[in-house]
């Protein structure tokens, strides 16, 4: 194995509150906070690098107090920043509402990293061994269109994960089709395929070269390769926060790819992996290599 795992997902602070449930339009619900952590693409990086690959940042971080924390974090996870923090400038921040029955919901002000220069991105000569990953918060941001030039101009080789994520309705339908059909892997969950108009809609919209992983929570995935559609169960798990699932699920897949897996094993493991995450409070808990092996074997 000699490919990177080479994330261009931004990477921000998030602040996790409990909740008993959301509150109405001026209301307030009384819950508990935990301590902020590193989120966003941190979550798809720690995923990754624990499955025993190189992982690397490529999007900016601030040198203001959240962005060095973020730093500190991805340093013990073993990832590797490819760029110089932004001096002036801080990352910006989530804060992510967890209610009892697991679900989240998020509430985001992004920082440096929603405007990613060129020059920026150049910086990192991607090989065509390497794995990249797109999260359509970047391609929301300000910085959308330049990061989606610079995926158009990578190795023909080199494959893209492209992860539209919860703000899939707020992408330019440009932006979106084109970094869709650049994409070796297109991977959503129930809500982001409802908002594209469902599978056939989505097949439709990026052509016929991505695999499409069509994320169905504990129901597991439904993976459409064009000409055929495989469902892949999950393991049953008693779910405590979903927070991280599917950035645990993109990750370990990206990693699993890397090892050389094809992409039906590389889905299956995803899928014990998001569920073990869903067992534990927290934005960042996806398993290490040796807890996702040890499972396994159970």
């Amino acid at each position: 194995m000699t490919g990177r795992f080479i994330s261009t997902g931004s990477v921000l602070v998030d602040l996790p509150l409990a909740m008993p449930h959301l509150p109405e339009r001026g209301g307030d619900v009384l819950g508990s906070a935990q301590a902020p952590t590193p989120g966003g693409g941190f979550n798809v990086l720690a995923a990754a690098a624990r499955q025993q690959v190189t992982a690397a940042l490529l999007s900016p971080i601030g040198d203001g107090p959240q962005g060095r924390s973020c730093v500190a974090a991805l340093a013990e996870e073993g990832v590797e920043v490819l760029l110089p923090l932004v001096a002036g400038r801080d990352t910006g921040l989530c804060v992510t509402v967890t209610e009892p029955d697991g679900e989240r919901t998020f509430l985001t002000a992004p920082g440096v990293e929603d405007s990613p220069t060129r020059a920026q991105l150049d910086s990192a000569a991607v090989s065509p061994d390497d794995v990249v990953y797109v999260s359509g918060y970047d391609l929301a941001y300000p910085g959308g269109a330049v990061l989606t030039a610079w995926i158009a101009d990578l190795p023909p080789e080199a494959r893209v994960i492209f992860d539209p994520g919860p703000l899939v309705g707020e992408i330019s339908s440009e932006l979106l089709v084109a970094v869709g059909k650049r994409s070796d892997v297109l991977t959503l969950n129930e809500q982001e395929t409802a908002v594209l108009g469902g599978a056939s809609a989505i097949r439709a919209l990026v052509g016929v070269r991505p695999v499409i992983l069509f994320r169905d929570g504990p129901q597991g995935c439904l993976v459409d390769e064009g000409t055929t559609r495989t469902h892949i169960s999950a393991p049953a798990v008693h779910a405590i926060d979903s927070t991280g699932a599917g950035d645990a699920h993109t990750g370990v897949l990206a990693a699993e790819l890397l090892h050389g897996l094809p992409i039906h094993e590389a889905v299956r493991r995803a899928n014990t992996a998001a569920a073990l995450t869903v067992t534990k409070a927290g934005p960042a808990t996806s398993p290490t290599r040796e807890e996702l092996e040890a499972d396994r074997k159970s």
